[in-house]
């Protein structure tokens, strides 16, 4: 994956995740698994942004695309992929995966962290060229739902919640 494709709208990056393959490496195994499930967040304005808050978790969003945003929510870690361009704060939270060459639970964004081992190191580090995570493109063909993002008590007008239709590992049905 190139620093472009990072480099637009999270709400197009968000769909386009879909169907891509994240690849954990531990202790030389790769672990395997495709996003079925992202949601998009901005800035400021976003009400449901981490950026409407100054501090640490806005200024990662500002960083390169391409940054990954790790961050705890009731005692989960939650994996996200900086967008747009330096100084913008969007990102794009991968909700939901389905393993495909290992056991394990995938469909809420702590769980997937659980399952493939995701932690605050890997905050503020960069997809491209990693070590231990990364992402590869697979063509598929598959229908994307839209709807409001998960957990949120006030949203923006338009869905932001994205998911591959009929996937059985997405978080809510």
């Amino acid at each position: 994956m190139e620093k472009e494709f990072f480099s637009r709208n999270p709400e197009i990056v968000a769909k386009e995740l879909l169907g891509k393959i994240l690849i954990r490496k531990i202790d030389g195994i790769e672990k395997r698994a495709k996003i079925v499930e992202t949601e998009a967040y901005f800035g400021p304005k976003d009400p449901a942004s981490r950026a409407r808050q100054n501090g640490d978790l806005k200024k990662t969003m500002e960083m390169e695309p391409g940054t990954i945003l790790v961050y705890g929510v009731h005692s989960n870690w939650l994996i996200n992929f900086v967008t747009q361009q330096q100084g913008t704060a969007s990102a794009v939270l991968i909700r939901a995966v389905e393993p495909l060459n290992f056991d394990g639970r995938g469909n809420g964004p702590g769980l997937l962290t659980k399952t493939l081992n995701i932690n605050k190191k890997f905050h503020k580090q960069t997809i491209f060229n990693h070590p231990e995570l990364s992402l590869l493109h697979q063509d598929q063909s598959f229908e994307i739902m839209a709807k409001n993002r998960v957990g949120v008590s006030e949203d923006m007008e338009k869905p932001l919640r994205f998911y591959i239709k009929e996937n059985l590992h997405i978080s809510r049905k």
